[in-house]
């Protein structure tokens, strides 16, 4: 590859990053400027930056329910568990559709993918009925089994079709070694699976960490809000403090860039073995 071929490429892609890059730059200067006096032009930053608002978000967002700090914690566990839950329970249900043909396995496939269609929004009411009749609305296990069963239908999806590329030979010569089923799936498959399982975890995760609507109306107002919502305190009823609601929207951003920062090679490889599975 040339230089002059290599200099072409990347100002490409630095021109198809920008509208990527846009927003977050919109967060970052409007979080800067000042509650009061000059402030920047939407896009270009103010004369004088502060970091005011993001400790003034901190300390008074979630008033009157939970402080920043606890919605930042609720919001981690949340994710969390939600991830592991679903790893543990797509995991087998997507290997099992995988391995048994027939047509109560395609019944039961069918049935996922119909459930990656049909929005959680449409059923709401019913739900919500349900979860006041067995006492979880408000509570933190309530609204975990709600993302749970909303997105197992994406997870199980996932691994079913990862699980069906997958070859068998592993599988074969550790049932003829005399490994229960179990065992296989846990010291063979699952192993080889791991570029879905970090796909699942951060599709899911990003959905359960940035989700405002289920939230709010779940857990709103109990000592279980999540980030999104106690952001939304900084919404009156007359006016919106803006560089507040970026602040805590920066506040927010920063524990996804850094995992991604973190596991950015893993996670490009996840992306990667999924298409190409």
């Amino acid at each position: 590859m040339t230089a002059g071929w290599r200099g072409f490429r990347d100002v490409w892609l630095w021109l198809a990053a920008v509208p990527v890059l846009l927003p977050f730059w919109f967060v970052l200067v409007t979080a800067a400027s000042p509650a009061s006096g000059p402030k920047g032009s939407g896009w270009l930053p103010t004369a004088a930056p502060t970091t005011d608002n993001v400790v003034a978000a901190w300390r008074s967002a979630g008033r009157g329910a939970v402080s920043f700090g606890e919605a930042l914690r609720n919001s981690t566990l949340t994710t969390v568990a939600v991830v592991v839950l679903l790893i543990v329970l797509a995991a087998p249900a997507g290997y099992t559709l995988a391995r048994r043909g027939g047509r109560l396995a395609g019944a039961v496939f069918a049935a996922f993918a119909v459930g990656l269609i049909v929005p959680v929004q449409l059923g709401l009411i019913t739900l919500y009925g349900l979860l006041v009749q067995v006492g979880l609305v408000g509570t933190w296990i309530g609204l975990v089994v709600v993302y749970v069963g909303f997105l197992l239908p994406l997870a199980v999806f996932l691994y079913t079709g990862f699980f069906r590329g997958l070859p068998t030979a592993y599988e074969d010569a550790a049932s003829v070694d005399g490994a229960r089923p179990w065992r296989v799936l846990v010291d063979i498959v699952l192993p080889l699976v791991r570029p879905v399982t970090g796909t699942v975890a951060l599709l899911t995760g990003l959905f359960v960490w940035n989700d405002f609507f289920l939230g709010l109306v779940l857990v709103g107002g109990t000592p279980y809000e999540t980030l999104p919502v106690a952001v939304y305190t900084f919404v009156g009823p007359y006016a919106a403090q803006w560089p507040l609601i970026f602040a805590g929207a920066l506040i927010a951003i920063v524990p996804v860039l850094l995992v991604y920062l973190a596991l950015q090679r893993r996670i490009m490889t996840g992306f990667v073995s999924t298409l190409h599975g």
